[in-house]
């Protein structure tokens, strides 16, 4: 006996693997931001300093992620057409 299916969707996309780092880096960054806000005018300039550049850092890397995942999501969509 054969059974039929209805409404059976498969979903063909791409999944972002790179998901769960950009979400860490990105709560990561925020962190830092809320600290460097938090400092107040008596902090020392080597420790807002430092946020700065650790925020710029993430930034960085957070693109280079995201760019990442771009290349991942083309090359399964090539995967895809070429079956």
């Amino acid at each position: 006996m054969r059974k039929m299916y209805k409404n059976v969707e498969i979903d063909l996309k791409p999944q972002p693997v790179l998901e769960e780092l950009i979400k860490d880096l990105t709560n990561k960054m925020l962190h830092y931001k809320r600290c460097l806000t938090d400092c107040g005018e008596y902090a020392s300039l080597s420790l807002i300093d430092g946020f700065v550049k650790d925020i710029e850092l993430l930034d960085e890397v957070i693109e280079r992620v995201y760019a990442q995942q771009e290349l991942i999501n083309l090359r399964s969509e090539q995967i895809i057409g070429l079956n």
